[in-house]
């Protein structure tokens, strides 16, 4: 170091881009977070349409099956009532009757009339006459006393094909005397299946409450018992319908969104299935859509952040650089004004070493004291362009009075003013000649006396008062160095002077501020 005091500075400049950084992480954290948020919002909401879909479904097919085993059980009723009393025989009238008693039946339904022992006796089919049922579930449950079964999926004997049946008790004065029946297709859930839209992998089926497999779409090559599914244990014992989430069907092991209803009146239950993926579809279509828009949108976000932090880390570098040029300009600075207040107070020194009067050196000494006095406080303050004159007047004023010897009340009243250098140096020195003539000639004889020094700023002007208590001084009848250099600072500073003796001196020197 050359010489003065540096102070170490903590440069703003550097912490910046860690700032952005971590700024540009938590908005790409806070977007992220917010596209899972609506993500998961999406999800949910699709999830729920699901749900509802396959609850309304549900019901729709509840009611269709309804409707189905009532206008079955009417027919039933209409074929025991063409009976009359007679028992269940070939009779080609009882087969008129009970034609006519049945009527248009839907595509594919059969009807079928069996004696007690569970031969056919009657049929829209004519080439099944004959067929033995008493093995079958639902001929024995009519025989044992149920008035009416519907059966689970079975086959028919003659054709193969998948039904179920509806089988309604036929008594005669109070012996069981045979059934009749209406076999329905299985088929019958395809017409549902595709009224519903569900989707090609959803299902449609008729279960009883004793869990059997009634009808489904797509068909099964077996009846199978869901006793054991969530269905049965979970939720039907709680709710008449509702839905519920399938992990895996028991059927065929697909993960399905499942609705189910009772049916009113009827020992059975209506369920649909709508197979995860599909439910999703919409869902996944438009996650798709928009990660093909937002991900690229994303990474040109995350680019542009990063090229910014680029941008930005060049720009701390920079100013970085400045700042470390503005650091070694000030302590330059502060090395200059620190030399030249050395070389003044050297400059006082060779002074006191000069065969001059007292009086003469002791004046000198002040002038370069208050030149010290603004070099040392410019380069205190680290303050190059402007200098506080507050402090820097009270300085000179309180050195002007240390060579005293009498006692003088001072009063200093100083309003906050910033000048620059060039005027601050003959202010300091006016104040300084000032003060200096009204403690050599003030009080000539007396030992006490009082000085007051103000400074006042009011609408860009200021108002140096310099006064005392003395014998009276006039500022015109002077021609000394003082005198001279007092109009010489009042000029440097712009201001004019004036001086008034009526009672101790009172100096007075305006000047613009700016």
């Amino acid at each position: 170091m050359i010489g003065g005091v540096t102070r170490p500075r903590r440069l703003a400049g550097v912490t910046t881009p860690f700032a952005t950084v971590a700024f540009a992480i938590l908005t790409l954290a806070v977007l992220a977070g917010l596209a899972m948020l609506m993500i998961w919002q999406n999800y949910r909401t699709a999830v729920e349409s699901g749900e509802a879909r396959a609850l309304s479904s549900a019901q729709v097919v509840a009611a269709h099956i309804e409707w189905m085993m009532e206008a079955s059980d009417q027919a039933l009723r209409r074929i025991d009532a063409a009976l009359s009393n007679y028992p269940v025989s070939t009779s080609a009238d009882s087969i008129a009757d009970i034609r006519k008693a049945v009527g248009d039946l839907p595509e594919g339904f059969q009807y079928s009339v069996y004696d007690e022992t569970g031969h056919l006796r009657y049929s829209s089919v004519p080439e099944a006459i004959g067929i033995q049922v008493s093995d079958r579930e639902y001929f024995k449950r009519i025989r044992d006393g149920e008035q009416v079964v519907v059966s689970p999926q079975l086959k028919e004997r003659l054709s193969d094909e998948q039904v179920f049946v509806v089988a309604r008790r036929i008594s005669r004065g109070g012996r069981f005397n045979g059934a009749a029946s209406i076999a329905i297709p299985t088929t019958a859930m395809d017409e549902f299946w595709m009224l519903l839209e569900l989707g090609p992998h959803s299902t449609v089926s008729v279960v009883r409450e004793d869990g059997w497999l009634v009808a489904r779409h797509p068909q099964l090559p077996e009846t199978i018992n869901l006793n054991a599914s969530p269905l049965f244990n979970d939720y039907l014992p709680k709710a008449p319908s509702g839905f519920y989430h399938n992990a895996a069907s028991v059927a065929d092991g697909v993960s399905r969104i499942v609705g189910y209803r009772k049916v009113d009146l009827w020992p059975l239950v209506a369920i649909t299935g709508i197979e995860r993926g599909e439910a999703l579809q919409f869902f996944w279509g438009s996650l798709r859509d928009g990660l093909l828009i937002g991900v690229p949108v994303i990474i040109l976000l995350a680019g542009g952040m990063f090229w910014i932090l680029r941008l930005l880390r060049g720009d701390a570098g920079r100013r970085l650089a400045l700042e470390q040029a503005l650091e070694r300009n000030n302590f330059l600075m502060r090395e200059i004004h620190h030399r030249v207040k050395n070389n003044l107070q050297a400059v006082s020194s060779l002074v006191r070493l000069q065969p001059l009067p007292q009086d003469r050196k002791d004046d000198l000494s002040a002038r370069i004291a208050a030149m010290v006095a603004v070099h040392e406080h410019i380069y205190g303050s680290d303050q190059f362009e402007e200098v506080e004159v507050a402090s820097y007047i009270g300085r000179i004023v309180k050195d002007s009075a240390e060579g005293f010897r009498g006692h003088v009340t001072i009063e200093t009243q100083i309003e906050p003013l910033r000048l620059g250098s060039a005027r601050a140096m003959p202010l300091g020195l006016l104040v300084n000649e000032l003060v200096t003539n009204a403690f050599k000639h003030a009080w000539v004889n007396r030992i006490d006396g009082r000085l007051a020094v103000r400074l006042t700023v009011l609408n860009g002007k200021a108002e140096l008062i310099v006064e005392d208590d003395g014998l009276g001084y006039s500022h015109d009848r002077r021609t000394g160095m003082g005198s001279r250099l007092i109009e010489g600072f009042v000029m440097q500073l712009g201001g004019t002077i004036k001086v008034d003796v009526s009672a101790g001196t009172r100096v007075i020197v305006s000047f613009l501020v700016h």
